[in-house]
């Protein structure tokens, strides 16, 4: 009799604790689905405006735009290359497939030149995007880990857990308000470390972060001086110059 009510409370213990298990990585989503307004407010956005300066560019000059259609994927770009060139590239970000490329004015056709000038504008759109939509992209921090813990950073106690993007842009360890559900801290996996505020709505109620401070170096950092969120948009915009 004792062994088996031995077990049975093995059993329980080891069946809440997969409950707990389960519940926690949706407890921390929501906390950060509130932290930027919730998740009706992101999914019921579609186009996105958002300039960029920092965050490590080394072939694109600061002040690069980029507006996205979050549905279709469609993406334009437009800013300037290290050497001057004035780029409008059109692309999709979900098949990563460019559709059309001006430069200075020009369209040019497809050539390895071109492809390489493509390669590079869609890396640093991971890049940027990785950072301003970082709390979307995160369904669920990754808790299987066990290492969800809390610290007490500039006199704020805050949630640390591990995560890591979908398409590998960014992971690392995050740092976040469990109240608020605002991220304050990141440290990616090669250990740069960045503090994060500016949260602004951006329009209908979404609030997005828009600094990412370094403590790695300053061309690391990265400052979103424009985001803004629309409910129309004409479709040209992501069809000719």
């Amino acid at each position: 009799m004792k062994t088996f009510l031995t077990a049975v409370i093995i059993n329980f213990l080891v069946f809440s604790q997969e409950i707990a298990q389960a519940q926690a990585p949706l407890e921390l989503s929501s906390s950060l689905w509130r932290g930027i307004g919730g998740k009706t407010k992101w999914d019921s956005t579609n186009y996105i405006l958002f300039s960029v300066t920092g965050n490590d560019s080394e072939f694109l000059q600061n002040g690069r735009k980029f507006l996205i259609n979050k549905r279709s994927g469609q993406v334009r770009f437009e800013g300037k290359t290290e050497n001057g060139n004035n780029i409008v590239a059109l692309f999709n970000f979900k098949t990563e497939k460019l559709s059309k490329l001006f430069s200075n004015g020009e369209e040019r056709p497809v050539s390895t030149e071109v492809n390489t000038v493509f390669t590079r504008i869609n890396e640093q759109f991971k890049k940027d995007a990785a950072f301003i939509f970082l709390p979307a992209l995160i369904d669920a921090p990754d808790t299987r880990t066990g290492k969800v813990s809390s610290k007490i950073v500039n006199a704020e106690k805050l949630l640390s857990v591990s995560f890591q993007l979908k398409d590998n842009s960014l992971s690392g360890e995050l740092l976040f308000n469990g109240e608020t559900g605002y991220i304050k801290q990141i440290i990616d996996k090669e250990g740069n470390e960045y503090f994060v505020n500016g949260y602004k709505d951006i329009g209908g109620g979404l609030v997005l972060p828009t600094v990412f401070k370094s403590m790695n170096g300053s061309e690391k950092s990265a400052t979103f001086p424009t985001a803004a969120a629309f409910t129309d948009m004409e479709e040209s915009k992501f069809s000719n110059l």
